[in-house]
């Protein structure tokens, strides 16, 4: 194992942290509110055993997922008992598999409702589904002004058994308005004998009547949004400090000319850590508790940033792109900006091969 100490870009996740968000949560939405907490794209990047484990002992309800091979990950992590929502479809190929594991599926139509009954006989099982209805999202579902009868010819499968309903939100995050239109039609088609689920991280935050009988948060279990605190840092290292002339150019393209003499510390990490080009000549990092600008373009390797305002920078000096260093922060939703989009892409595309390892803090660190 390579000690730490070693590690040129790397990124810190505290469960402490992740904790506290759970317990912020459920003091947000009471106790009779389920929490389906999403662990996607390998907990968006923070980890998925890691984070799941932190979650089982938390308490949660159970777990929402993208497809069956992150289904069968909670699954091996948590045995039988927990709930494991498939968000969107099950491929054909997949239904023996989703049942045998008993993983919730998705449902958004008369024909994938068929299929699923039909495995699920074969296997001589009643298979648990929740029916997606597609209010505004136009991705999968059945769309609320069919919904009704649909869901009355599925309920009549005899090897399905229908446990939820829900929506989708497309734009919780800046709409409210139309959010509370979009569950006004759910609710119109919903079924109260089931249970019901509409509110994302950003409904659940700011939209107390989308709580209904269960939450789906995702974000804001990792602390991205007021009032939480994020669990991730991204960090890496000064790799080379050198003395910049005025009119030297900076990275490929040569995107960045230097005005004045610039002090630069070359630090190691790149686009192939995660690190987007499209932060070049835009995003800032912390050295030494100081905001450094990215001078020229990202590589795959490293970034440039001008420490001319810094004295006693030096080789495996610590750097921060995303997180906290001294009273300095750098958000993932500030990276976001600079890279024009979303925070959930900054931190599930931050590389999870060996080049980015990811170290845990907090009381019985995973």
């Amino acid at each position: 194992m390579i000690p730490q100490s070693y590690y040129r870009c790397w990124v810190e996740v505290d469960l402490d942290a992740l904790r506290q968000n759970v317990t912020t949560l459920r003091a947000k939405i009471g106790p009779s509110v389920k929490l389906l907490a999403v662990v996607k794209a390998d907990a968006y990047g923070h980890g998925l055993p890691q984070v799941a484990r932190v979650l089982m002992q938390c308490g949660v309800y159970g777990f929402a997922v993208a497809n069956l091979t992150e289904a069968l990950a909670v699954r091996q992590l948590g045995g039988p008992g927990w709930p494991i929502l498939l968000f969107g479809s099950a491929l054909s190929f997949e239904l023996d598999k989703l049942v045998e594991q008993n993983i919730i599926a998705t449902v958004s139509s008369l024909d994938e409702a068929r299929q699923l009954n039909a495995v699920a006989a074969a296997l001589g099982r009643v298979h648990p589904i929740h029916i997606e209805i597609d209010t505004a999202m136009g991705r999968v579902g059945l769309w609320h002004e069919t919904a009704t009868g649909v869901i009355r010819d599925i309920a009549a499968l005899p090897h399905l058994r229908i446990e939820g309903l829900y929506t989708h939100f497309p734009s919780a995050d800046d709409n409210p308005a139309e959010t509370r239109r979009e569950l006004e039609l759910f609710l119109q088609v919903a079924d109260r004998r089931y249970l019901l689920h509409a509110a994302n991280s950003a409904a659940l935050l700011n939209i107390p009547e989308s709580h209904l009988q269960l939450v789906r948060p995702g974000l804001a279990l990792y602390g991205i949004a007021p009032g939480l605190t994020p669990i991730l840092a991204f960090k890496s290292r000064v790799a080379f400090v050198k003395d910049v002339a005025p009119g030297r150019t900076i990275s490929y393209g040569q995107t960045f000319t230097a005005s004045r003499p610039m002090k630069i510390a070359t630090v190691a990490a790149g686009y192939g850590d995660g690190y987007s080009r499209h932060l070049s000549n835009r995003a800032q990092v912390l050295i030494a508790g100081r905001r450094c600008p990215v001078l020229g373009r990202v590589t795959m390797d490293q970034i440039m940033v001008d420490v001319s305002g810094l004295d006693g920078v030096h080789s495996g000096d610590e750097v921060v792109l995303i997180g906290r260093q001294g009273s300095e922060q750098i958000t993932a939703g500030e990276v976001a900006a600079w890279a024009d989009t979303i925070s959930w892409e900054i931190l599930t595309g931050i590389n999870k091969t060996v080049r980015v390892p990811r170290v845990y803090t907090g009381l019985h660190a995973a």
